[in-house]
């Protein structure tokens, strides 16, 4: 029984969902002990306040004289002094029309008790009931205030919620964008692990056929062109190796030794070694210079001649300049150009398009790939961009400075 791996989507999903619901877990428990803390803290202040008030005025009580009303100020706004039979002898404005805020009466060991009454229709109100003294007449002082609108409702709690499911949306969000983007490379791998199996089939099983009809009929068959052709499918698989090969180099991030790089030098004498063939016109200003890996710009101008040679009806124009700070390396053929659909396209592995299968059946597809991850390598970038006929390839790099190193810039455009 075969077992087929999940995709990167279900494999993001999956991971998503887990990371989320752990972080809604947390994220819930952390609300909850949130509001248990708040609420704590809030009625926790009242009936400290409430205690010291208390005290005061049990305190006045007991040295004989009735406490001032108006003295009260801050959070406790509802004091009484209730007698032993239940009457208000005292209070101040806001309790003074209330009927006596609590029946509880402490007991003469545990004078000072902490009361939360709760009447139908009316909010909460905390208090702190202090009996002045042990005597069986004693009366009680109650101090405190209405429970705060936001414990006695229920907004702390849906003000935490809310923002509970905020960081819960916000964190999935992120969740799922971290995941997705740290399982690419491996989804992007095993792409390359299928494509690169599709393309190396064909070849060997070309040459498999080759040499299976030479060894079954070896009297109609021609061991020249049987060599020939094994030659042929050998070459092809050994360019889509290497071609694989220096694409694991570039997106390895292996180190290439980099210098300053005189890049119409460099693009004169590529034109130079494509002599022959669909003629060439180069156009190029005096002093361009960049830094990078020799090796790889000249594979990746290469690269480029090459591609535009394939598909031109009559030449080439190649151009190279300085534009904002970037060095610009142009490459266009008359031939019958790229479909705006397709201009992104033509830079990935193994794409082929039906023109370029049709003049180049030996290609590996692999030559624009390999000059855009040359041209990122560089901290550049390599486009197609409109062109009024054919296709025209745009590399732009970082411009290096190199005016004081070969005394001054020449700005006229040279004819080659």
């Amino acid at each position: 029984m075969v077992r087929r791996m999940p995709s990167l989507h279900s494999m993001q999903t999956y991971y998503t969902t887990a990371a989320t619901m752990l972080l809604f877990l947390i994220t819930g428990l952390g609300g909850v002990s949130l509001d248990l803390a708040i609420r704590y803290r809030v009625e926790d202040q009242v009936f400290f306040d409430a205690e010291q008030v208390a005290a005061q005025w049990s305190a006045q009580v007991r040295g004989g004289a009735l406490p001032n009303p108006d003295s009260v100020s801050g959070t406790v706004d509802l004091v009484q002094l209730v007698d032993a039979r239940g009457r208000v002898v005292e209070a101040t404005p806001g309790a003074m029309e209330r009927p006596r805020l609590s029946t509880f009466r402490p007991a003469p060991d545990e004078r000072l008790q902490r009361r939360v009454e709760c009447r139908p229709g009316e909010p909460c109100l905390l208090l702190m009931a202090n009996r002045v003294s042990p005597a069986p007449d004693s009366p009680v002082v109650y101090a405190g205030t209405v429970e705060r609108p936001l414990i006695a409702t229920h907004r702390l709690e849906y003000l935490i919620a809310g923002a509970a499911l905020l960081i819960t949306l916000l964190g999935g969000w992120l969740m799922w964008r971290i995941i997705g983007r740290a399982l690419r490379p491996a989804e992007q791998q095993r792409q390359l692990a299928s494509v690169t199996s599709h393309e190396l089939r064909t070849p060997i099983a070309g040459l498999r056929v080759q040499l299976e009809e030479a060894l079954l009929h070896p009297d109609h068959v021609d061991p020249r062109d049987t060599i020939r052709g094994a030659l042929s499918a050998t070459g092809r698989l050994e360019a889509i190796v290497q071609d694989l090969l220096t694409m694991a180099r570039l997106r390895g991030g292996q180190p290439e030794p980099r210098e300053p790089i005189d890049l119409v030098a460099l693009v004169t004498e590529e034109v130079d070694a494509h002599f022959g063939g669909t003629p060439v016109e180069l156009y190029a200003a005096g002093d361009v210079w960049a830094h990078g890996s020799r090796i790889q710009l000249i594979r990746l101008v290469g690269n480029l001649l090459s591609n535009a040679r394939r598909h031109a009806a009559t030449g080439v124009t190649v151009c190279v300049g300085a534009a904002d700070g970037q060095a610009v390396l142009s490459v266009t053929d008359d031939g019958n150009g790229i479909a705006p659909a397709d201009r992104e396209r033509v830079f990935e592995r193994f794409t082929r398009l039906d023109e370029g299968r049709r003049r180049d059946a030996g290609g590996t597809g692999l030559g624009l790939a390999i000059s855009r991850d040359i041209a990122r390598a560089h901290r550049g970038s390599l486009r197609v961009e409109d062109s009024p006929r054919g296709a025209r390839f745009v590399l732009r790099l970082p411009l290096l400075d190199r005016s004081s190193a070969v005394g001054g810039s020449d700005n006229a455009w040279i004819r080659a």
